[in-house]
């Protein structure tokens, strides 16, 4: 399973429950993450927190109930997951700018107000393989090679991280192995690997004593894997996740973009000692 279908499962829950008084602990439960580990990626994926999406959705729920005439405003707050009408009235007002008694008194004014749609950030998924566009990111990238690259990449970047006090940051973590020149490769004994470090609210962090790089966008097929070394040396679990995702991309004649451009993303793994990874690769 992919972050991304982890995280909608957390957007079907909270569809499910706008009317609840649902707390992020159970919500992430839902998703099967660690609520920590949750608040980093529903902010990172969505763009919004999770309170935030919960109240966006909820008071858009509320303006389609409020231009129905089987509910009052009182209605329409209890509906939408606030308990009293005052509370309502503040969140709302403070969201669209106009009181919800105007909205039930005259329904045309809700004519271009901004509302929060139900996110559906899986469009297409088959053979556990999801097709996905990543946004232009900027990222700082850090390097090191053999041996013991990508432990020693990570480490740079968790040592910048510790130095600049953002240890508990927004973050999402991509890599992919380099060659000696620092470039791309697609050989598993690769020579170096190379780590880009995405941060939330980029452009006001101090980058100093780190290298910035710009990932471009692009269109990728995605799966998630999990395994452990110890119980697989082999490494089957990660061979098994690349050929999933050339199957489905030789049944659904998808072409790999050429040269071709693939990541993985580090995320955490569902019990101590295993190594879980979205892998990624760019099609056209």
């Amino acid at each position: 399973m992919t972050i991304y279908e982890q995280i909608q499962c957390a957007i079907e829950f909270i569809e499910n429950n706008l009317c609840e008084n649902i707390k992020c602990a159970e919500t992430a439960a839902e998703s099967n993450m660690s609520e920590r580990s949750f608040n980093n990626y529903f902010s990172c994926v969505t763009g919004f927190s999770f309170k935030q999406y919960l109240m966006k959705r909820r008071l858009s729920r509320s303006l389609e109930l409020l231009c129905d005439d089987k509910f009052q405003v009182v209605d329409a707050a209890l509906e939408s997951g606030y308990e009293t009408h005052e509370s309502f009235t503040r969140a709302f007002k403070k969201e669209f700018g106009i009181a919800p008694v105007d909205i039930k008194n005259n329904p045309a004014k809700r004519t271009g107000l901004i509302t929060t749609e139900k996110l559906q950030l899986i469009k297409e998924m088959y053979m556990g393989v999801i097709v996905k566009k990543l946004p232009q990111m900027k990222a700082l990238a850090f390097s090191a090679l053999a041996p013991q690259s990508e432990d020693k990449a990570l480490g740079a970047m968790n040592e910048w991280l510790n130095s600049k006090n953002l240890s508990d940051a927004p973050r999402r973590i991509f890599g992919h192995n380099i060659d000696r020149n620092g470039n791309i490769s697609h050989n598993p004994e690769n020579e170096g690997y190379k780590v880009f470090l995405c941060l939330e609210n980029f452009d006001k962090i101090d980058t100093s004593g780190a290298h910035v790089e710009i990932i471009p966008d692009g269109t990728f097929i995605a799966t998630g894997i999990e395994g452990s070394f110890e119980e697989d040396p082999s490494c089957r679990f990660i061979v098994e996740g690349w050929q999933r995702m050339n199957k489905m991309a030789e049944e659904k004649n998808y072409k790999i973009k050429q040269p071709a451009r693939w990541f993985e993303e580090q995320l955490e793994a569902s019990k101590p000692g295993n190594m879980r990874l979205d892998l990624y690769i760019e099609i056209e």
